[in-house]
């Protein structure tokens, strides 16, 4: 166990680095290979294994790649579409009452349905939904459907994850672990059916922790990069949208048309270079730009 240990370090080192996983130990394994005569046996267990290895490999340097958390999440939900994900949703659990602003500071990759995460954290699901009870315990990866049997799944939680499948989440896939700070975090992904195999869940979690590590550090460069401003309306667009509030209710609320409203909230999204009004805020408020 200690050396197939050592050996996955080894690898995850390896993408990080940019060297290729081919080079290593070529030599041996191609010697290896050879002698039991695998390595032209297109069907032989070992070329199967080595092809959904190197392939893991490829997305793990993609993401490695990727020059902001949009882009990460595109290739790490990719990764995940094999076993039938079509949502992500990432990011360290935020401390016990942490107000809706501080939840959403906390959203590192976002692939979720915006809808369903406005309602979810204007309505407090977070601290009763299941799947983070779970993950603050440091449990191991879970799928949904094995939630029941973990004993997780109190009323409101049932109708947390039943509310979830309105919005096509109806399976998913949990990953928690923890950062070196003994950060705790927490990482879905979700879609109508998953099927992940054994060599897709263990796969998965190497792509979920390359994801975060990588997406961590991109928010964490963007804290000291340049500053984004934002004008004042700007600011009170999103200040009102970090509260629950709607395209027409912020229309409403300032005075303004629908079309303004909108407009404002766009631009915002440009600038801070996301794609839902939710990352939006979380940026913003990761970044100082509202309170």
């Amino acid at each position: 166990m200690a050396s197939g240990k050592s050996g996955a370090v080894q690898a995850f080192n390896v993408v990080m680095s940019g060297n290729s996983p081919r080079d290593i130990g070529k030599e041996r394994e191609g010697r290896r290979a050879h002698s039991d005569g695998r390595i032209n046996n297109p069907g032989s267990p070992t070329r199967a294994w080595r092809s959904r290895l190197d392939d893991t490999f490829e997305f793990l340097n993609d993401i490695r790649k990727s020059s902001t958390q949009q882009e990460i999440c595109r290739y790490a939900l990719r990764y995940a579409n094999r076993f039938g994900a079509t949502n992500m949703l990432a990011g360290p659990i935020p401390p016990p009452h942490a107000l809706r602003r501080e939840q959403l500071a906390h959203v590192l990759l976002d692939a979720w349905p915006e809808q369903w995460s406005e309602r979810y954290f204007s309505q407090g699901y977070l601290y009763r939904d299941p799947t983070i009870q779970l993950v603050s315990r440091g449990s191991s990866p879970f799928r949904w459907s094995e939630m029941n049997q973990m004993g997780a799944v109190r009323p409101f939680g049932r109708r947390i994850m039943d509310e979830a499948t309105e919005f096509k989440l109806c399976e998913g896939f949990t990953i928690p672990f923890a950062t070196l700070e003994r950060q705790v975090v927490g990482f879905s992904v979700a879609g109508e059916k998953l099927d992940p195999d054994p060599h897709d869940r263990l796969a998965f979690q190497f792509v979920a922790a390359c994801a975060f590590g990588c997406a961590a550090i991109l928010a964490d460069g963007k804290r000291i990069s340049k500053p984004v401003r934002l004008s004042p309306r700007q600011q009170d667009v999103l200040r009102w949208a970090s509260e629950g509030l709607t395209v027409d209710q912020i229309a409403d609320h300032l005075s303004i048309s629908r079309n303004t409203a909108d407009t404002h909230l766009r631009l915002v999204r440009e600038r801070l270079g996301v794609t839902s009004t939710i990352h939006a805020v979380a940026e913003a408020f990761r970044l100082g730009l509202i309170a």
